[in-house]
């Protein structure tokens, strides 16, 4: 079992504000209405969950799942929608007493070694026609221009400790032929980033915490030696090199794709 420490669920949180209308977006095109069942899996501190929460409103349900009993826990913890609630359980096992309407997630996919097995799961869950909407980053669309040599190292070290662990930073780039494979009727997709820049952008403390997150599995897989990171000062060079190029910074491209069950 995943557990979250504490440095991650508030990364986990920051990722939230940072991406959390363009999953909005996603969501809303895809087609939550009100008084819909929802389930969102991979739920971590809830920020999905309480987004599809305001889309279908007090008629709708939402469940947010996740392995980690503090991330559940964290969840509860905010949750002010009596709409929502939270379950620790491993959604590729999981059974619910009645079908839902729409399964989502967020930064999901990426961390399965088999995620069409997993959604055909999640398939049968699901009512008669409903539907899946996931929303996954393709971490290749992230850079700077013009090119500054610290945001391209910071993100090349993200990009390889994922590939090294296990996990897939194009994961949103085959998203939608990822639904297709899991049995969903003609996946539709959308692509979003943040576009970035100046001295009071989110995006320095977001690559920040990513890296933070990932830090322990950079050293230990050889992505950067111990100290070689120093990540405490990462935020003050990234913002010095950004602003004194007036250049221009694009998060990791969030590919949200959708489709119903047939």
């Amino acid at each position: 079992m995943r557990s979250y420490p504490e440095m991650e669920l508030d990364r986990l949180l920051s990722r939230g504000r940072f991406v959390g209308d363009l999953t909005e977006q996603v969501l809303g095109l895809a087609g939550l209405q009100p008084g819909m069942r929802v389930l969102d899996v991979g739920c971590g501190s809830g920020d999905v969950a309480f987004v599809a929460a305001r889309l279908v409103g007090p008629d709708g349900t939402v469940i947010g799942v996740d392995r980690d009993p503090a991330a559940i826990a964290r969840a509860r913890q905010r949750a002010s929608l009596d709409n929502v609630r939270f379950l620790a359980a491993d959604a590729a096992g999981l059974d619910l007493d009645v079908p839902i309407d729409a399964v989502v997630g967020r930064q999901f996919l990426m961390h399965l070694a088999d995620p069409e097995a997993v959604l055909r799961h999640l398939r049968g869950l699901l009512a008669p026609g409903g539907l899946m909407a996931f929303h996954e980053p393709d971490w290749t669309g992230a850079g700077a221009h013009p090119q500054c040599p610290l945001v391209e190292l910071t993100l090349d070290r993200i990009r390889e400790t994922l590939r090294r662990t296990g996990a897939d930073p194009r994961a949103g780039l085959r998203l939608r032929r990822t639904l297709g494979d899991a049995g969903l009727a003609h996946p539709r997709a959308i692509l979003g980033a943040r576009v970035e820049g100046g001295p009071d952008s989110l995006v320095y403390a977001e690559l920040v915490a990513t890296t933070r997150d990932l830090l322990g599995d950079m050293e230990r897989t050889g992505v950067a030696a111990p100290g070689e990171v120093a990540v405490e000062t990462l935020a003050a060079r990234l913002r010095a090199e950004v602003v004194s190029t007036g250049a221009t910074v694009t998060s990791a491209h969030f590919i949200g794709a959708w489709g119903n069950s047939t």
